[in-house]
């Protein structure tokens, strides 16, 4: 009887330590397939905002929006195609458990602040410009998903959403009170803003993590 008692907690932590490592060896694995994914998507997804910081930088309220919108649709077609791409060559499911956690934990701060930043575009006066609220927000709450997401992310990827919070609450520090951080602010603009951010730390992290990541190819 005292034997069995005693040789039951050191089967129990036998297999506690054997689902410990199945665990850290799926979120290994996760985060080499998200930073495989992510490079690429986040060279895109620098492109398409430099392009949009462009097109819009004339443009106000709604139409402002739309453009940002539009090149959002871009990045998210490619990043739906690579993934699909993926998941065919290793054979699983498009949506994976891995990128069910992640859509869990960062759509979230997405959808909150995709959705005030449009209010402010529909409701703002003019005279206040509104674009750079809705930019702040969009960028401090794109911060706040890629940190939602950081238990099973790259590391890299934490820095980037740290980054983007850090400038997301410097916007709206200079929005507020900091005059000349919001003169600085007023001269870029809100597209110049946000594509400083999405475009500017998007490429820096894309190039980065292409460079330095070693990628299979997709037929094995």
């Amino acid at each position: 009887m005292g034997f069995a008692w005693q040789s039951q907690p050191q089967m129990t932590t036998s297999h506690e330590a054997a689902e410990q490592l199945r665990t850290i060896r799926s979120i290994m694995e996760r985060a080499t397939i998200f930073r495989a994914l992510s490079g690429e998507a986040a060279l895109v997804g620098g492109a398409m905002s430099l392009a949009a910081g462009w097109l819009s930088e004339a443009q106000h309220g709604w139409a402002w929006g739309l453009t940002w919108l539009g090149g959002l649709g871009v990045v998210l077609m490619f990043f739906l195609w690579q993934t699909l791409r993926t998941a065919r060559a290793r054979e699983k499911p498009l949506l994976s458990q891995g990128l069910k956690v992640a859509l869990r934990g960062a759509l979230p701060s997405l959808i909150a602040g995709g959705f005030l930043g449009l209010l402010y575009l529909k409701y703002g006066k003019p005279e206040d410009r509104p674009e750079l609220y809705a930019a702040a927000f969009w960028i401090l709450h794109y911060g706040l998903a890629l940190l939602a997401i950081r238990e099973f992310a790259p590391k890299s990827m934490v820095w980037l959403g740290a980054a983007f919070v850090l400038c997301g609450l410097g916007c709206f520090c200079a929005i507020s009170f900091v005059q000349v951080a919001k003169h600085v602010m007023l001269r870029m603009g809100p597209s110049g803003v946000m594509a400083a951010t999405f475009g500017g730390f998007h490429l820096l992290y894309g190039a980065a993590i292409v460079t330095t990541t070693r990628r299979d190819s997709p037929g094995t």
